[in-house]
């Protein structure tokens, strides 16, 4: 199930499995319920988020349970799990108010993620690194950025004046990867 939260965390995608992930949530920060492993990389990697929170599940044997941390900091991607013991296994929504970091990829480190953190509060790091560009579609289907390295605050802004001047194009706004989240340099 997807579930929304309040204002300024509307747009992160929090689901209680990983396999509801879906093309649009690519780029976005997700919160879900499913333990990090190999199952769920591979959904991860399907459609990429900036930064991915998991759960533990126990670690499990040959840290089965967190697995999918260095497969995603290898494929550019943030990712940290929360303890099981914080928080439910399945249950995003417990998993965003109760869930404690316990491990964390070098990726999600490097945006000041650790072990210990909230889930609020590390998603609040990635969210002071996420840029967002505007763009449009001409009446021929011409897709152009408009806008690029906005704060998604500036993007709906942006969106909304260009949408009040009355064009007939249609405007959207979408993620771009912070320049040290997609770098391997560190």
């Amino acid at each position: 199930m997807r579930h929304t939260l309040e204002p300024p965390f509307e747009h992160v995608r929090v689901l209680d499995s990983i396999a509801e992930l879906q093309p649009d949530d690519r780029g976005q920060i997700v919160v879900c319920g499913s333990h990090g492993g190999q199952s769920a990389a591979d959904y991860a990697l399907a459609h990429p988020p900036s930064l991915v929170i998991f759960n533990d599940a126990g670690i499990g044997k040959d840290k089965a349970g967190i697995v999918a941390l260095d497969l995603l900091d290898a494929a550019g991607i943030c990712a940290a799990a929360v303890g099981h013991d914080s928080a439910r296994i399945g249950d995003a929504l417990d998993t965003w108010h109760s869930g404690r970091l316990t491990h964390c990829n070098r990726r999600a480190e490097r945006i000041g993620c650790r072990p210990g953190d909230t889930v609020p509060a590390s998603v609040q790091h990635a969210l002071a690194l996420q840029r967002y560009r505007l763009c449009r579609m001409d009446d021929n289907g011409n897709r152009f950025v408009v806008m690029r390295a906005l704060s998604r605050e500036q993007a709906d802004s942006e969106r909304a004046r260009f949408e009040s001047l009355g064009h007939k194009q249609t405007y959207w706004i979408e993620p771009e990867a912070p320049a040290d989240m997609s770098s391997d340099s560190q």
